[in-house]
C-alpha cells in the first residue's frame, strides 16, 4: 500500500491529462495503477478559485468483479 502523499503527488504529475473540458464541473475523478498491481481512484474537487484540489483517494480491488 502506498501513502496517501505518495498518491497525491503521482495524482497530481497526471492530473493536466483528465481534467474535464466541461468547466461547469466541480467535481471529477480518475483511475491509475501503480506497477504492478496497485489500483487507485482519486478525486479532484474546484477550489473558491476554481482550481483543481486533491480531495480523496482509494484503493481498487482490480481482482473484484
Amino acid at each position: 500500500m502506498h501513502s496517501e502523499t505518495q498518491i497525491k503527488s503521482i495524482a497530481d504529475t497526471l492530473l493536466p491529462g483528465f481534467i474535464p473540458k466541461d468547466g461547469q464541473l466541480k467535481e471529477f475523478s480518475f483511475h491509475f495503477t501503480i506497477p504492478p498491481n496497485h489500483s487507485y481512484k482519486v478525486t479532484y474537487k474546484k477550489n473558491q478559485k476554481s482550481e483543481w484540489e486533491f480531495n480523496s483517494y482509494e484503493k481498487v480491488d482490480v481482482n473484484a468483479g
